[in-house]
């Protein structure tokens, strides 16, 4: 099992003090949801999914839901393996969190962090655009 993120290493982190911890979740949380509506989750995962798709659940409490830990052991093994070459840390890039970063500083205004995104629907469908092409290009270079 590969750990790709833990909500726990942000807001234990630099994370504002002025923020709750909740919005330890949400980067994660958007990409856990993603997996979600691409059916890229497995297990338990899988079947929690539902509350996402559904849109009674969010991201971030799906993620928080879940424990908080976004692993190879939530996922298919295509989800997996996007997860890292994409988000992972090991890869040394880390595209994700600076995709996030980049396309949240270009579309809100004045935002001090990156852990300061809110948690909305209309949030997740940027990233979640974003996703599908970073996604389709990495389908795209395995083949």
């Amino acid at each position: 099992m590969t750990i790709y993120d833990k909500a726990e290493w942000h807001y234990n982190g630099n994370f504002p003090h002025d923020l709750p911890a909740a919005q330890g979740y949400v980067h994660g949380g958007m990409f856990l949801g993603w997996l979600a509506d691409r059916e890229l989750l497995s297990g338990k995962a899988a079947a929690a999914a539902a509350a996402f798709r559904q849109r009674e659940q969010t991201g971030a409490q799906l993620y928080k839901r879940l424990g908080g830990v976004l692993s190879s052991a939530l996922m298919t093994p295509e989800g997996a393996a996007f997860a890292q070459d994409y988000y992972s840390k090991d890869s040394g890039i880390n595209d994700y969190l600076a995709d996030y970063f980049d396309l949240f500083m270009s579309v809100l205004d004045d935002m001090p962090s990156v852990y300061h995104v809110p948690d909305t629907w209309e949030h997740y469908q940027l990233v979640a655009d974003m996703l599908d092409q970073r996604y389709a290009a990495w389908q795209a270079a395995a083949d």
